[in-house]
């Protein structure tokens, strides 16, 4: 009986647990300025630096933002297009005026002299609300959109960077390689001119020798295609944005 009791009251608190937590889980939203760090903040590391480059390099950044105006501007418009709906009317009776003008006991004068009249179309303000509200959708969308534009430039540019690093690492392996590879080919020269190295060995250490550097060629390719398409996302040169990784080391 406790035992069905205790599962009982725990039940009850995972409940009572979920309600309370999950309004305060709906509530959290991200925070895109930790995305990509705004125009004029210092980024807070190197790679937000870069990450920070290529938003505001960025040509669909900057389409972006025209998208932005054009509907804010088109929300403008709706809020004063009611006016153009409203129409006034001004008649004078041209005869009684000029009855009254020339007075004479003959003078027929009609009442009144002058008309003023005013209308507007009462459709013209729900059919505008809605339009201008759907204007208002547009630039949340526009915000959106922005958004998800900086959630793809942050991983896009990290993982170009990321793999200029470990080209820049492989590189490094690679050279060691080929020079173990050299000293051994060295070696194997040295022996083979004393007849103390068959003909077999000193072609395999030839052939990995040969293999050693074409690998250190390709990762050095690497490299110069990681920097470029690196380039290609920050919008300015990769020596000119190295020289900042300094000023994030300290």
């Amino acid at each position: 009986m406790n035992h069905f009791y205790n599962s009982l009251i725990f039940r009850l608190l995972v409940v009572i647990i979920a309600c309370v937590t999950t309004p305060q889980m709906l509530k959290a939203q991200i925070d895109y300025n930790q995305i990509v760090p705004p125009e004029g903040t210092r980024a807070t590391s190197f790679e937000d630096y870069l990450v920070q480059l290529a938003w505001l390099n960025s040509p669909e950044t900057k389409i972006l933002a025209y998208e932005k105006t054009k509907e804010q501007k088109e929300v403008e418009l709706q809020r004063m297009d009611w006016m153009n709906d409203v129409n006034f009317g001004f008649n004078i009776n041209e005869v009684s005026l000029s009855n009254v003008l020339q007075p004479s006991p003959d003078n027929l004068v009609l009442y009144p002299l002058y008309q003023f009249s005013a209308s507007v179309s009462l459709g013209s303000f729900t059919t505008n609300r809605k339009k201008r509200e759907i204007e208002e959708v547009d630039v949340q969308i526009s915000d959106m959109e922005a958004n998800q534009h900086k959630i793809k430039i942050r991983a896009e540019t990290l993982a170009r960077y990321r793999k200029l690093l470990l080209a820049i690492e492989t590189l490094k392996v690679r050279t060691k390689g080929e020079e173990d590879a050299r000293n051994t080919y060295q070696i194997a020269q040295q022996r083979f001119k004393n007849a103390d190295l068959e003909m077999e060995d000193m072609l395999r250490a030839s052939e990995s020798f040969n293999n050693a550097t074409e690998k250190r060629l390709v990762a050095e390719t690497d490299i110069q295609l990681a920097i470029l398409e690196l380039e290609e996302m920050i919008g300015i040169k990769w020596e000119s944005a190295k020289k900042a990784e300094d000023r994030y080391k300290k």
